[in-house]
């Protein structure tokens, strides 16, 4: 089956800025590329129809070629010169091995693995092995075949005396309590002495030769935590001492420039590296004590770096094409279109405006770090409980398979890695399938329902972005009247937490359209933000659950987890907050007593007081799949008007983990009053307000009817009163 895969440089852009594509073809040798506005993304049968625009940038014909992704995570060395030249070397390095028998895994060395020269000390079937070759196809190798506990952690060391050809080897447990093996130690004899790589010095892989990994191809990839590499020119006729830094070429300490893609050399020779592939910093070392749970206040005991054999930073593909952004071109949500073979890609960008000159009063905001976030997600292939979440059997989608079949592509923080340990970092630098348009309606596709909705209805819109928000802060949004989410604005970073809080403050009106929103703090990284973090800390409705002493973020040194166990809850900010989810059906809302409160009953005009809300919709309801509500315990304000909730909701909805303190048997719906949507509306300081809708599926219940319903018609009168200049009155 022709495939194209592809990526951009940049998630948004304005007028004038190039946008780089990074494709690969699968049997498609050539591309069409063009740019297209996204109107409606969704083209399931139910939906609204895909909808897109042909716009003035000039289409082109590109050539397409395979380009391969090289995934699995190691630091290398910024000069690996006179490491690859030596004879004669002691080694050591402290691990943590999570798969160590699974395949034959590089610890460090200048090993090339095509040629099978130069050294790699390594774990696998053997134990711990040093193998050497000189690249005449002769090598030598010498293992204690002793296998090592995974979760356990280890001094390694070997030493090779070139001389005499003698070798050590030394595989020791550092658990007090005795739970892994006994020391094992190993001398011999090799015959083939390193020589003749051309191999640059790697932690956590081997050389597979030249790659797309920042020039490189990792083979052999270590999964676990490694700590503390040092290497001497020196042989040592006893192990169990450990190497002084001033003596070695190299020691790295990984404790150092934690928020960095950087490890330091502390040998004082200037030695330093660097990490591919985005492995996992601020990790526990062998010394953690647990008496610290944040690495900024004890960096000495968060010297490991976890990595893994499916880690993808940047995929390193050459570019294929450059779109140029017309000036003049309306803001809004598009996609650079590749079509050729029978194939097509297109990844989607958002188009904002100049910066600073807001051409309309209405921003919808894109949440282009929550599209990210689900991105490569293997939910439906890799999660045993997948069925039973969504009380149906699993439909897999070609996109489904695709992953399944080609792990390279990376993961979703919704996945966990081979080595079972969580996804906490994700990458917009390789293809996302599902942040697509025609790839289900969820995420980014579920949001084009409200875009859709807004050109219906001849609203005059902007777009911008999370990542923007990120980097801009409340410069972006203070030009505006009115900010829109979508659907699930899930991931939020604290710059933008902090950008939104004072957008309020100021006067200006949000239009939270979706549920399970502001929940997880994600932090990008400052050297490479295309790459954001999440630690699944605590509590949460969680695929995997960090370990202990492992909550801070390393891209921010902030407290990762959900807003509300920092002390900032969602209700803070949009009134409500995560309560439930469900995903086999959806409901609708009825009215409540505070929505004839006169100072919400204009959102309701054109509704009957007894009219049910959203009791139709491509999923059956405007109120479902996760549900927000009000507690004051949390921050509803206390002025918040309860304007709607939602009922009759299946025995599937269940109240999340995070909201009850000891589970029983009535957590599910109808059961349970906590389990519904609250839709909620409240005043801001200086004219401002809030408007509420509780639910994920509110947005698909807009375009029902040709868009003549009362889901549409209340979020019109909302819109069009926090568009208007007339400040709000106050409560």
């Amino acid at each position: 089956m022709n495939r194209i895969l592809s990526y951009t440089d940049k998630l948004w852009a304005r007028p004038g800025d190039t946008v780089t594509v990074h494709a690969s073809g699968d049997g498609v040798d050539e591309a069409r590329v063009s740019l297209v506005r996204m109107i409606c993304g969704d083209d399931s049968p139910k939906g609204p129809g895909y909808h897109e625009e042909a716009t003035e940038a000039p289409e082109q014909t590109v050539p397409l070629v395979h380009q391969p992704v090289h995934a699995g995570s190691c630091i290398v060395a910024d000069d690996s010169d006179p490491l690859g030249d030596l004879a004669s070397f002691t080694a050591e390095i402290t691990i943590w091995p999570t798969t160590p028998v699974s395949h034959e895994q590089a610890l460090m060395g200048c090993w090339d693995a095509g040629s099978q020269s130069g050294w790699m000390l390594s774990i696998g079937h053997e134990g711990l092995a040093l193998t050497t070759g000189d690249g005449s196809g002769t090598v030598s190798r010498t293992a204690t075949k002793h296998l090592l506990t995974a979760r356990e952690w280890y001094r390694i060391a070997a030493s090779h005396d070139a001389e005499s050809g003698t070798v050590q080897l030394l595989q020791q447990p550092l658990n007090p309590d005795g739970r892994a093996d006994a020391e094992r130690s190993l001398s011999g004899i090799h015959q083939t002495p390193p020589a003749n790589a051309d191999a640059p010095f790697l932690v956590g892989a081997a050389w597979g030769g030249p790659g797309n990994a920042d020039g490189l191809k990792p083979v052999c990839c270590f999964n676990g935590k490694v700590e503390a590499p040092r290497l001497s020119d020196r042989p040592v006729d006893n192990l169990a001492g450990t190497l002084d830094a001033a003596t070695c070429l190299l020691a790295w300490d990984f404790s150092r420039k934690i928020m960095s893609l950087s490890v330091e050399d502390v040998s004082g020779r200037g030695r330093h590296g660097r990490c591919l592939n985005l492995p996992t910093r601020a990790m526990t070392g062998a010394n953690w004590t647990s008496d610290q749970h944040d690495w900024r206040h004890a960096p000495d005991e968060y010297g490991a770096i976890h990595l893994h054999d499916d880690d993808l930073g940047d995929a390193g593909w050459q570019p294929s094409a450059s779109v140029t952004i017309p000036k003049g071109l309306r803001s809004g949500v598009y996609c650079i279109r590749l079509e050729g073979g029978g194939a097509e890609d297109a990844p989607p960008v958002v188009v904002q405006p100049a910066k600073g000159a807001a051409t309309n009063p209405i921003a919808f905001l894109s949440s282009t770090a929550t599209y990210q976030t689900y991105a490569n997600m293997h939910h439906s292939t890799d999660d045993p409980g997948a069925e039973m979440r969504v009380a149906s059997a699993t439909v897999l989608s070609d996109d489904d398979l695709y992953l399944f079949e080609h792990r390279e592509l990376g993961h979703s923080p919704y996945d966990t890695h081979s080595d079972g340990s969580g996804v906490s970092v994700a990458s917009a630098r390789r293809p996302m399938l599902g942040y697509r348009p025609k790839a289900g309606v969820w995420s980014f596709n579920a949001d084009t329902h409200l875009t859709a909705w807004l050109d219906d209805k001849d609203f005059s819109w902007d777009a911008i972005s999370d990542h923007a928000l990120h980097e801009e802060g409340l410069d972006l949004l203070t030009p505006y009247k009115v900010v829109v989410t979508g659907a699930h604005p899930e991931y939020w970073s604290t710059p933008m937490w902090q950008a939104m809080t004072a957008y309020l403050r100021g006067g200006g009106r949000l239009m939270y359209m979706g549920g399970n929103g502001f929940y997880w703090r994600i932090a990008f990284h400052p050297d490479a933000p295309w790459a954001l973090e999440i630690r699944r800390a605590q509590a949460g409705a969680r695929y995997w659950i960090a370990d202990a002493g492992e909550y801070h973020m390393a891209f921010s040194g902030e407290m990762g987890g959900l807003w509300q166990r920092v002390g900032i809850a969602p209700q803070k900010l949009v009134g409500i907050g995560t309560v439930a989810t469900g995903f086999d059906s959806c409901s609708h809302y009825e009215r409540l007593p505070d929505s004839f409160n006169g100072r919400a009953s204009w959102i309701f005009d054109g509704v009957g007081p007894d009219e049910k809300i959203g009791d139709f919709g491509q999923l059956g309801g405007a109120s479902g799949l996760e549900l927000d509500w009000i507690d004051r315990s949390l921050g509803t304000p206390d002025h918040c008007l309860r304007l709607a909730s939602s009922a009759d909701h299946s025995t599937q909805y269940l109240q999340t983990v995070d909201t009850i303190t000891f589970n029983h048997t009535a957590v599910a719906a109808p059961v349970n009053p906590a389990v519904r949507a609250d839709m909620v509306f409240f005043e801001t300081p200086n004219g401002g307000g809030v408007w509420s809708t509780g639910s994920i599926a509110w947005s698909t219940s807009l375009a029902w009817n040709g868009y003549d319903n009362n889901v549409a018609r209340i979020t019109g009168n909302v819109l069009h009163r926090f568009a208007d200049e007339t400040p709000l009155p106050p409560a």
